[in-house]
C-alpha cells in the first residue's frame, strides 16, 4: 500500500450479509490488477477458482489484461475444469 497499491482481502473488506461472489466479482471488475498465485491449494478452493476463471472472463469480454497468474508449484491447465 505505501506504492500506491491496496490490496482486497475479504475478511477486512468484504461486509457480512451481502452475497461473497458478488462482493468477489465487484473486487474484481474494479480492480487495476488481479493476482493468483497457482498452486494445488488454489485448485482445491472453490473460490479460487470461480476468482481466476472470473477474472479470465472479464480480461477477455473487456480486452483488458489485468489478471498476472503467478506458478508457485506446476500446475495444468486440465485442473482447472
Amino acid at each position: 500500500e505505501e506504492h500506491g497499491l491496496k490490496c482486497c482481502l475479504y475478511n477486512r473488506d468484504f461486509h457480512p450479509g451481502r452475497r461473497f461472489y458478488d462482493q468477489m466479482g465487484e473486487s474484481i471488475e474494479s480492480s487495476r490488477r488481479v493476482l493468483c498465485f497457482l498452486s494445488q491449494n488454489f485448485l482445491q478452493s472453490e473460490f479460487c477458482i470461480w476468482q481466476f476463471k472470473h477474472a479470465f472472463e472479464e480480461d477477455q469480454a473487456h480486452s483488458k489484461k489485468r489478471l498476472l497468474a503467478v506458478m508457485l508449484e506446476s500446475v495444468t491447465d486440465h485442473e482447472f475444469d
